[in-house]
């Protein structure tokens, strides 16, 4: 069967969202667990199905490493996040464990103690894999699949556009089953879309400058883990904390706002631009 890139691209999307709110609306756990990977299996399941197998692969940053500096830039995105929960600490609204507390516990830390255990563990070897699987089980759905298909027909920024509304969407479903507990679920939900459309312009830039996905798939795993690192870290935390701090919280969204602006700018001077040679293989990439 050979569709456009355009029908791929929806295909995908519908596909994906189908098998996320299925999986959430299951029941079971497990299920919802695996419909985490739902991006990579839609992967598999449009190479399989639709025509155009070997442009799909050629085209989804796996096969390239991408330079050094885009992995700097990976390790960076746990900046936007990391200044949200310093703020929120400054202002009161999260707050370490007290000594008092810990020295309750059966392992009886202190302050500094309790701060390096759930650090080592945060970072740990196998947190880091698992992470790493979850992430590329992702991105090679958004970024390696979706976006260079968007971009065949609308050209990068267009397509930044729709993989960060598809994105938002994924994660919908699994606000039914307590993706954040904190405060009012529609403000979370809203600030959470807010918070998608700019972080994906800073991972969209990244796939289509480095043209592999192994950089985004670190951006992705970077942000999960420093998210649930500082998110055990500050264990006290006022209601609606979630509101300013986290990935969805408004210092977060101000920062990757700020981040997103400029590449905006930048995408819009390197489309306008004529198309170099040797860079035919994705759409306007300088």
């Amino acid at each position: 069967m050979k569709i456009t890139s355009v029908r791929s691209a929806a295909a995908f999307s519908v596909t994906v969202l189908l098998l996320t709110l299925l999986a959430n609306l299951s029941g079971s756990m497990n299920l919802v667990a695996i419909s985490q990977l739902a991006p990579m299996i839609t992967v598999l399941l449009m190479l399989i199905f639709v025509s155009g197998r070997k442009d799909s692969l050629r085209s989804s940053g796996l096969r390239t490493f991408g330079g050094l500096r885009w992995y700097f830039a990976a390790i960076l995105s746990i900046v936007p996040i990391g200044i949200g929960f310093l703020a929120a600490w400054a202002f009161g609204i999260v707050q370490l464990p007290s000594a008092e507390f810990l020295s309750q516990g059966t392992a009886r830390f202190t302050v500094s103690e309790y701060a390096w255990y759930i650090t080592k563990s945060s970072w740990a070897p196998q947190m880091l894999i698992s992470m790493l699987i979850f992430s590329f089980g992702e991105e090679i759905g958004w970024r390696g699949y979706l976006q260079p298909k968007l971009t065949e027909a609308y050209g990068i920024r267009k397509s930044i556009l729709i993989t960060a509304a598809v994105w938002a969407c994924f994660h919908y479903p699994f606000y039914l089953n307590q993706y954040n507990t904190d405060g009012n679920v529609w403000i979370n939900l809203v600030l959470f879309t807010v918070m998608i459309f700019p972080l994906s312009v800073f991972m969209g830039w990244v796939r289509w400058r480095s043209r592999s996905i192994w950089p985004v798939v670190v951006i992705h795993m970077v942000i999960n883990l420093s998210r649930s690192w500082l998110e055990q870290l500050f264990f006290d935390k006022a209601s609606g904390w979630s509101y300013v701090a986290g990935e969805g919280g408004i210092i977060t969204i101000a920062v990757w706002a700020a981040c997103a602006a400029v590449i905006w700018i930048k995408l819009g001077k390197s489309t306008r631009a004529k198309k170099a040679p040797g860079e035919l293989s994705e759409v306007n990439a300088g």
